[in-house]
């Protein structure tokens, strides 16, 4: 008997509902599954599972040993997986999580590069809202940085810094005169990110500004996507125009004019082993930021 058998086994049960379903997928019997079920309580010296002949249930103390030890047992897997596969191309699935403005338009372009990168290796993006503290079932959290967060369990690692800045595009920059100092602004329809019409803004300069305009919304993608329609200034990462500077659809207004810098952190959990594919994808955001 040892801890890590019995402890996948004990979650087969659960996951296949019954003894005998836990049994035929482990390809064991019946009385060497209930054996390893029994090592396992004794172990512990508490009852994980209520059994009667036609039912099966969870007791609290297996409720919790259940829900940590499919996380671990999925650590457990990659890192076997990933000591195997050292002298090897890196492959498996990386659960990576991202707020809209971050995963919406930079995030993914990183993304489709690695993926063309390692073939082998699945992503998984899963929106979170911002300010989210790390999720078990991430491997990693691409966001800002997270006030008063303090774990002895997570990793926070700088990827890059920037400054939001105005942008707009040519065709609507035409229809008005040149913009050359920041009160001008207060004159143009801001599109905003966020659910306000109107919205003061601290710059890094000093300066303070109460813009507004006639559109806002929460996502990113329709704010960029709104500017190139002509439909006012926006106030935004660069990072995240990248696309549509280099294409022409968008031209900066008053490079001089930004917001305090802001650094965007991978958060990740500590391990006691070198989590490759997280650590290979970080350098990889590093590199292309």
């Amino acid at each position: 008997m040892d801890w890590i058998t019995c402890t996948k086994s004990f979650v087969a049960v659960i996951q296949q509902g019954s003894l005998s379903q836990a049994a035929n997928s482990l390809d064991i019997s019946n009385s060497a599954l209930s054996k390893r079920l029994s090592w396992l309580e004794q172990q512990l010296g508490v009852p994980l599972l209520k059994r009667t002949t036609r039912h099966l249930s969870l007791t609290d103390a297996g409720d919790v040993f259940f829900q940590r030890s499919q996380t671990l047992l999925d650590h457990w897997q990659q890192l076997i997986t990933e000591t195997t596969a050292t002298n090897e191309e890196m492959s498996g699935t990386l659960h990576v999580g991202a707020p809209l403005s971050t995963g919406s338009h930079f995030l993914i372009n990183i993304i489709a590069a690695f993926c063309q990168r390692y073939p082998n290796i699945n992503i998984t993006l899963h929106t979170i809202t911002p300010g989210q503290l790390p999720d078990l079932n991430l491997d990693i959290i691409i966001c800002s940085e997270i006030d008063n967060f303090n774990s002895a369990s997570y990793i926070a690692t700088p990827l890059f810094s920037d400054n939001a800045r105005f942008y707009a595009s040519p065709t609507y920059l035409e229809q008005y005169d040149p913009i050359e100092s920041p009160e001008q602004l207060t004159q143009h329809n801001c599109l905003l990110l966020n659910q306000h019409h109107i919205h003061e803004y601290a710059f890094d300069n000093g300066l303070t500004l109460r813009l507004q305009g006639n559109f806002t919304t929460s996502n990113p993608e329709i704010l960029i996507a709104s500017a190139v329609e002509h439909m006012g200034l926006i106030l935004i990462s660069p990072q995240n125009v990248q696309r549509e500077l280099a294409h022409g659809l968008l031209i900066p207004v008053l490079t001089h004019l930004q917001l305090p810098q802001q650094t965007t952190f991978a958060y990740y959990l500590k391990l006691n082993y070198q989590h490759t594919k997280t650590k290979c994808f970080i350098d990889f955001i590093k590199k292309s930021a």
